[in-house]
C-alpha cells in the first residue's frame, strides 16, 4: 500500500493547491442526512441501514423497494446513472408514507435536472486501482416543459480485494414532460452490462472455528468461474392533478435480469491447518423478468384546523424466473492460501432448471388526518392476493397461495418545544428469500410470509442537534437450514431493539450524524426447543453504531474533511450458535474540495477506506465467511461543463 498512498498524497496536494471556490461541497451525504438510519447519494452512503439491511432484514429481499414512492420490484438493481438518492424509511420517516412495510422501506429517487443544462464528468480511481469514467448530462427546454437526465458509466477494470476483477457498462435516460403544473410524465430506461466477474470462494470451516488468517489480495479461485449479465429497467410514471384536491400517481415498471454465465465457489471443510476441499458450481443461462407497478388516487380536503386525505391504491406484480440447472465441479483438496489454475472443464448442462412464477395484487385504502400542527395519524387496510408456482424440470409444479388482510396504523403527537412522540403498527406480506447455495433444495422457493411490526418512538431537539429514537418489535417466520441442510421454515424470529439517531450542526462548520442500534434477535420454535438450532439467527449482531462527521477548518474555503467510524458487534455465524464473527471497527477518512480547474467548476473527492486496515470476517451464510475489505483509497475528480 505504501506506493499508492504516496502517489495519492502527491496527487491530492497538487490539486488542493488549485484555486478554491467559496461554494458548498457538492454531493455531501453527511450534510444532507436528516437522520442516521440510511441515506445513499450517488456512490456514497452513511447510516445504520441500507437497501439490503434494515433492523436485521432486507427490504430488497422482502420486496420493499419504492421508486418515487411507488411499488417497484427490480429484477436487476437500478444504476447510479438513474438513481439520485436512496432513503431508508423507518420510524418517523414513515409519516405520510402509503402502507409502510414492517421490515422497512428503501425509497429511490430518480435524477431530475430541473432547469439546468450541462454535462458532469467524473474521472476516478476506485479501490484497488480500478479506473472509471462517468458522464451525466442534464438537458432542459427553455420553458422547462421538457427535461432529460442521462448518463453513461464505463468501468473497464473493476478490481476486487481478493485479486478478482470485472468489467461494467451502465447507461440511463430519464425524460420528463411537464406540459402544465398539473401534469408530469416521467420515463425511465436504465441498463447495465457486466462481464467476467470472477467468483471469489467463500470459506466454510469445520467445527465452529473461524477461517485462518489469509492474504486478502490473493485470488484462490478460477478465472473461468465468472459471472456475465445484462440488466434492464423500464418505467413510466404519471403525476396528475385531476381536480381541486384530487390527484393521481401511477407507475408501471418492467425489470429484466439476464445471466449468460454464473458461478459459485466454496472452500469447504477447512481444518486448523487451512486445508479444505474446493468446489465450483457452474450455472447455465438464467433469467428473471418482473412487471410491477402501483396506482394511487387521493383526495384531500381541509377544514379550519385539520386536513384529511383519503387514498386508494392498487399494487401489482407478475414475475417469471428461470434458474438452477447447475453442474458441480470438484477441484479436490485446497489450502486457503493456495493459488492454482485448473483447466476449464467441458461442461454439459443437462440438469433441469426451475421455472417459477409469482402473481400478486393488493388493493387498499388509507386515511390520514393532520390536525392543528399537533396530531398526525393514519390508518390503512389492504386486501392482498398472492400466488406462487414453482416447477423443477418435468416434476409437478408446487403451488403456494395467500389471501391475507394487511393493515397499518400510525399516530404522532407534537408537544410544545418541538417534541414529537409516535406509535405505529404494521402487518405486511413479504418475500422470505431463497435458499443458500449450500442447501440441498437450493433451487426451491419459499412462499411469502406475514410480518408484523410494533414501534414506539420520540423526536426531540437537543440544542443544535435532533434526537430520534424508537423501540421496535418485528416478527415473522424464520427460514434457515435444518440439520439435514434443507432450507425451510424452522420457527419464528423476533427482532426487538432500540435505535437512536443524533444529527445536526453543533458548530457552524461541523455536521454530525450519530446512530446506534441495539438488537435482540431471537428464534423460537420446535427446532430450538429440541436443540437442533440455536436461539440466535444466523447473520445477526446485537450492536451496531456509526459516527459520521464533516468539518470545514477555519479559512478553508469550498472544502471539508469527513470521518466515518463504523462499529459492528459480533455476528452469529452458525445455526448451532457455536461460532461468531468477531466485532470489527472500520474508520474511513475523506477529503472534498471545490476547485476552479481550467476555467471550469470541479470537485475533488478523495478517501482512505479502512484507514487502520482492520481485519475481520463477514458472515455470508450459515457457517460461511468472506474477508472484509482491506485498506484502500479512492480519488475522483468531477467537473461540470
Amino acid at each position: 500500500m505504501r506506493r499508492p498512498l504516496r502517489s495519492a498524497a502527491l496527487f491530492l496536494s497538487t490539486l488542493a493547491g488549485t484555486q478554491a471556490l467559496a461554494a458548498e461541497p457538492a454531493g455531501n451525504v453527511v450534510r444532507q442526512a436528516a437522520d442516521a438510519f440510511g441515506l445513499r447519494v450517488g456512490t456514497e452512503s452513511i447510516g445504520l441501514y441500507s437497501q439490503s439491511a434494515v433492523r436485521g432484514f432486507s427490504p430488497d429481499v422482502a420486496g420493499n423497494i419504492r421508486l418515487e414512492g411507488l411499488f417497484f420490484r427490480p429484477a436487476g438493481a437500478l444504476t447510479d446513472r438513474a438513481v439520485d438518492s436512496t432513503s431508508i424509511r423507518v420510524g418517523l420517516g414513515n409519516i405520510g408514507q402509503l402502507f409502510p412495510a414492517p421490515s422497512g422501506v428503501a425509497d429511490l429517487t430518480l435524477r431530475d435536472p430541473g432547469q439546468a443544462n450541462g454535462l458532469n464528468a467524473t474521472l476516478a480511481l476506485d479501490p484497488y486501482l480500478s479506473p472509471y469514467l462517468e458522464l451525466d448530462g442534464d438537458l432542459a427546454s427553455p420553458d422547462g416543459v421538457w427535461t432529460l437526465a442521462s448518463g453513461v458509466g464505463l468501468y473497464p477494470d473493476d478490481n476486487g480485494q481478493a485479486g478478482n476483477d470485472a468489467r461494467y457498462l451502465t447507461a440511463a435516460f430519464i425524460p420528463r414532460w411537464r406540459p402544465s403544473d398539473r401534469l408530469t410524465i416521467t420515463g425511465l430506461l436504465d441498463m447495465e452490462w457486466g462481464r467476467d466477474e470472477e467468483a471469489t470462494p467463500t470459506l466454510l470451516p469445520l467445527d465452529g472455528t473461524l477461517p485462518p488468517r489469509i492474504r486478502r489480495s490473493r485470488f484462490i479461485g478460477q478465472r473461468w468461474a465468472d459471472y456475465d449479465f445484462d440488466s434492464r429497467n423500464l418505467g413510466l410514471i404519471v403525476d396528475a392533478a385531476l381536480a381541486d384536491g384530487l390527484a393521481l400517481r401511477s407507475g408501471l415498471f418492467h425489470s429484466r435480469h439476464k445471466v449468460g454465465m454464473d458461478a459459485f465457489a466454496l472452500l469447504d471443510g477447512i481444518d486448523a491447518t487451512g486445508q479444505g476441499d474446493m468446489w465450483v458450481l457452474m450455472f447455465p443461462p438464467t433469467q428473471n423478468a418482473v412487471w410491477s407497478g402501483e396506482s394511487q388516487l387521493s383526495y384531500g380536503w381541509s377544514g379550519q384546523t385539520a386536513r384529511q386525505t383519503l387514498t386508494a391504491s392498487l399494487r401489482g406484480l407478475s414475475s417469471r424466473e428461470r434458474s438452477g440447472g447447475e453442474v458441480e465441479v470438484a477441484l479436490g483438496p485446497w489450502r486457503v492460501d493456495e493459488v492454482r489454475d485448473v483447466p476449464e472443464p467441458d461442461l454439459l448442462f443437462d440438469q433441469p432448471q426451475s421455472r417459477d412464477q409469482v402473481r400478486q395484487w393488493a388493493g387498499g385504502v388509507t386515511w390520514r388526518l393532520e390536525w392543528a400542527g399537533r396530531l398526525d395519524t393514519s390508518v390503512g387496510v389492504q386486501k392482498a392476493r398472492y400466488r406462487k408456482k414453482s416447477r423443477n424440470g418435468a416434476d409437478a409444479p408446487a403451488r403456494g397461495s395467500s389471501d391475507p388482510w394487511l393493515y397499518n396504523a400510525l399516530v404522532a403527537w407534537r408537544f410544545d418545544g418541538d417534541v414529537t412522540a409516535y406509535a405505529s403498527y404494521a402487518r405486511g406480506l413479504e418475500e422470505a428469500g431463497s435458499p443458500p447455495i449450500t442447501a440441498i433444495n437450493r433451487n426451491s422457493l419459499l412462499p411469502a410470509v406475514l410480518t408484523t411490526q410494533r414501534e414506539l418512538g420520540v423526536k426531540l431537539p437537543l440544542g443544535p442537534l435532533n434526537l430520534t429514537s424508537s423501540l421496535f418489535d418485528v416478527r415473522r417466520p424464520y427460514a434457515g437450514l435444518d440439520r439435514e441442510d434443507r432450507y425451510g421454515f424452522l420457527g419464528e424470529v423476533r427482532h426487538r431493539g432500540l435505535e437512536a439517531s443524533l444529527t445536526g450542526q453543533p458548530l457552524p462548520d461541523l455536521s454530525l450524524v450519530l446512530g446506534a442500534v441495539l438488537l435482540d434477535p431471537v428464534v423460537t420454535g420446535p427446532e430450538v426447543r429440541e436443540g437442533l438450532i440455536g436461539h440466535r439467527p444466523v447473520g445477526q449482531r446485537r450492536l451496531h453504531w456509526q459516527a459520521s462527521l464533516d468539518y470545514t477548518p477555519p479559512g478553508w474555503e469550498g472544502g471539508s474533511l469527513d470521518l466515518v467510524i463504523d462499529h459492528r458487534g459480533a455476528t452469529t455465524a452458525r445455526r448451532d450458535n457455536l461460532a461468531d464473527a468477531p466485532a470489527i471497527t472500520v474508520v474511513d477518512l475523506g477529503l472534498r474540495q471545490e476547485l476552479a480547474l481550467l476555467g471550469q467548476d470541479a470537485t475533488l473527492r478523495a478517501q482512505l477506506l479502512n484507514l487502520f486496515n482492520a481485519d475481520g470476517w463477514e458472515v455470508v451464510d450459515d457457517g460461511e465467511y468472506s474477508a472484509i475489505d482491506r485498506r484502500a483509497w479512492r480519488v475522483a475528480l468531477s467537473t461540470r461543463f
